[in-house]
């Protein structure tokens, strides 16, 4: 390796966006050599040689100079003027440069520049040619939007002289009541989890149309969700709902069989229901605690498949319903079904669902192969696109149904912070996802080699290339019912943590002001206030970026401790920010009081390394004392005084802990609370155990009670109470 070799790699690593280093538990971490070149490579940038590497650096210094204008530009409401990089091969001081910018109303605001009033800003030689960028300065447009300005005249560089100019609002929306003093609060929900009388299995739409009258019921304003986007119909037990598909459409298994207009006149399908087979499967699926996804998928692709067989004798105005969705939706939504259909087809012959398995004839969506798949199989197609149409029209109603009862916030929708490497998304664009990358996290105590989360990360390079029309298409999907997005890992913003196969991982940064605009403009398009999933390795500057943008913190109790343990008072709390007391991926009240998180963690081995086992015990006890020491000092107790040492050492949750914990949450300045379904029933098994795949049954747990108990449960009575009390 030569000297030459390793600063070649390292300005390239640097012009990519890859950090130097990186902060975990132990120290700083610095980006090695090997790291470096591995991500470079599977961010598509020919490394394998030196010479390669040097061709490539020279390649990225000349971008820039080959095209007349950038891809994009995306500028803050607060910002007056506008300056703009133009590439001119040569000028002459005399020329003129034309510009037009064509507003998303059709309004054009045009203007003319002399050459000589534009300055040089930076110059390059490229071959025997010389090139120079003049900045274009003009005024903003007063609209906010997706707009383009056009450039024309002498001796400009004939490729690229158009671009995207996004101009966005300075915050993301906000609810007129909250910016008023508002606080309101709610449940997250995980959707599978939900038990009730009619559902098959797994938590459904209406289900989640029933959870909106309960909110209402009990005072809340907001229903959480985790994602409920694409899964994998060809291998079921591929749970997570972090994992999809695709991010643009929703999980048929949410569907309400029973609840599809079609279903009542459909013979087929009322047979089949009534048979004692299925009656005896759906018995058994309702029964278990968990999850059976195999079982419950089996059960629902059949009653799906007699329904749509039945859909041709439909009235017209849904077939045309149908028809309309599919024009809307056009080639994305074509990709995501026959992915699906692909994906039956090689799983039947013991492939796997993701197309690297399926060979260099269906590599992706355009291929011969794959068209004439999908034109010999064009049944099996719109199945997929009837099943994602049902899906989004439940969950249109579920939203309706929040306004009709009259929540203020609606549904609070998770955005996963990226799809599976090997996926319908990742499949019809693999120019703009590095497929070879996983997102992950760095070593921390519960996982001592850090986390690899499967899911591939978005090309900064080629996300601004393409004026970032995938990520808006993404967040637009996932905004358009919700009165709430959270943007899981909201770091992603600035930095992802990126592990190549067999390589260590480190930070590759993103356009963080770019992507910021463009959150808060779909924001106020959708009227959707925006959360950012802030926890883990925080950069010491962002929370100040996203408080800036008007994207509330996520603020967890248990993390909110100085460096002596001492839990932070409440009013250290932001306003700008949601508080909860834990998250789906941390154990319950219940389960954290027991330390049972620990012992599976040890059990599964996230916990390797001489006395990690007993210093996590101990730090956990000191935390209980801790725990009601700042509850204390505000006057709430949830221990009884003479049974005080039994109860703080005892393996027993502490009887009004929950009630005393959410009361005193309550009364926070921030102004979004939930109150997690798990903590009130006494849940002691947590939803997800971070770090781990089948060692844990990760997004299986069900409620231990239905959604109709729920109205009578004391608890539910008592706690809602107290937090409705005391938010107001």
């Amino acid at each position: 390796m030569t000297q030459d070799y390793t600063e070649i790699i390292d300005l390239l690593a640097e012009k990519v966006g890859i950090l130097p280093e990186y902060q975990a538990e132990g120290g700083v971490y610095p980006t090695s050599f090997a790291t470096k070149k591995a991500l470079l490579s599977s961010l598509g940038v020919c490394v394998e040689t030196p010479k390669d590497a040097a061709s490539s650096l020279q390649t990225i210094l000349e971008k820039p100079f080959r095209t007349a204008l950038p891809p994009v530009l995306v500028v803050s409401c607060n910002k007056k003027m506008l300056e703009i990089p133009v590439t001119f091969e040569t000028t002459h001081p005399h020329d003129i440069l034309s510009y037009e910018i064509v507003l998303e109303n059709g309004e054009v605001i045009s203007g003319q520049k002399k050459i000589e009033e534009m300055p040089v800003t930076a110059t390059m030689k490229i071959g025997e040619n010389e090139f120079e960028h003049r900045s274009l300065i003009v005024e903003r447009p007063d609209q906010w939007g997706y707009h383009t300005l056009n450039v024309s005249g002498a001796f400009l560089v004939k490729e690229g002289q158009s671009m995207v100019l996004v101009v966005a609002p300075e915050k993301c929306y906000m609810p007129q009541s909250v910016q008023n003093g508002k606080k309101p609060w709610g449940f997250p929900v995980q959707l599978y989890a939900l038990r009730s009388e009619n559902n098959w299995g797994i938590g459904d739409f209406s289900d989640l149309k029933s959870m909106v009258r309960l909110a209402k019921h009990f005072g809340a304003d907001l229903l959480g969700i985790n994602p409920i986007n694409v899964s994998f119909m060809a291998k079921p037990e591929t749970a997570s709902p972090y994992y999809s598909s695709s991010r643009l459409y929703l999980n048929p298994l949410y569907i309400d069989v029973m609840a599809i207009p079609e279903a009542r006149e459909c013979n087929a399908l009322q047979e089949y229901v009534q048979s004692k087979e299925f009656k005896a499967d759906l018995e058994k699926v309702k029964k278990m605690p968990l999850v059976d996804y195999k079982s419950v998928t089996r059960l629902k692709k059949k009653a799906f498949q007699l329904l749509f067989d039945d859909f041709k004798d439909a009235p017209e105005e849904r077939k045309e319903a149908f028809a309309a969705f599919c024009r809307k939706k056009g080639q994305n939504l074509d990709n995501a079904a026959l992915y699906q259909a692909l994906a039956d087809f090689f799983v039947a012959k013991r492939k796997t669902c993701g197309f690297k398995s399926w060979g260099k004839a269906y590599c992706d969506p355009n291929t011969k192969e794959s068209r004439q798949f999908a034109k010999d199989n064009k049944e099996q197609v719109d199945f997929y696109k009837y099943l994602f149409w049902i899906a989004d029209e439940q969950f249109k109603a579920v939203s309706k149904e929040c306004k009709n009862q009259g929540l203020e916030i609606g549904l609070y929708q998770d955005l996963a912070v990226g799809v599976a490497s090997e996926s319908a998304e990742t499949w019809g664009a693999q120019n703009l996802f590095a497929t070879e990358l996983s997102i992950g996290s760095p070593p921390d105590m519960f996982n001592a080699n850090g986390q690899t989360w499967g899911v591939a990360p978005m090309r900064p390079d080629v996300m601004r290339d393409e004026a970032y029309l995938s990520y808006r298409k993404v967040l637009r999907a996932n905004m358009k019912r919700a009165g709430a997005v959270r943007i899981d890992h909201v770091m992603g913003l600035v930095r992802l943590f990126c592990i190549p196969e067999n390589e260590k991982g480190a930070y590759l940064s993103y356009n963080v002001e770019d992507l910021i605009g463009i959150v808060a403009l779909e924001s106020h398009r959708n009227k959707c206030l925006v959360v950012g999933e802030d926890l883990g390795v925080v950069p010491g500057y962002f929370r100040e970026i996203l408080e800036r943008a008007g994207i509330l913190s996520f603020r967890v109790f248990r993390y909110e401790q100085d460096i002596f343990g001492h839990y932070k008072p409440l009013s250290f709390y932001p306003r700008t920010a949601l508080i909860a007391a834990g998250t789906h991926d941390m154990p319950t009240l219940n389960g954290y009081w027991l330390g049972t998180d620990i012992d599976t963690a040890r059990k599964i081995g996230l916990m390797e390394g001489e006395g990690r086992y007993d210093q996590a015990l101990a730090l956990r006890m000191k935390d209980r004392y801790a725990m009601v020491f700042a509850l204390a000092s505000k006057g709430f107790w949830f221990v009884t005084p003479e049974y005080f040492d039994e109860e703080i050492s005892g393996k027993k949750l502490p009887p009004r802990l929950v009630e005393v914990l959410y009361s005193y949450l309550a009364f926070a300045p921030c102004c979004l609370l939930l109150v997690q379904l798990e903590d009130i029933l006494g849940q002691i098994e947590q939803m997800n155990m971070p770090g781990t795949n089948s060692e844990y049954p990760n997004w299986r747990y069900k409620l231990p009670k239905t959604i109709e108990d729920l109205y009578d449960d004391e608890n539910m009575k008592k706690i809602c109470n107290a937090v409705r009390v005391n938010r107001s």
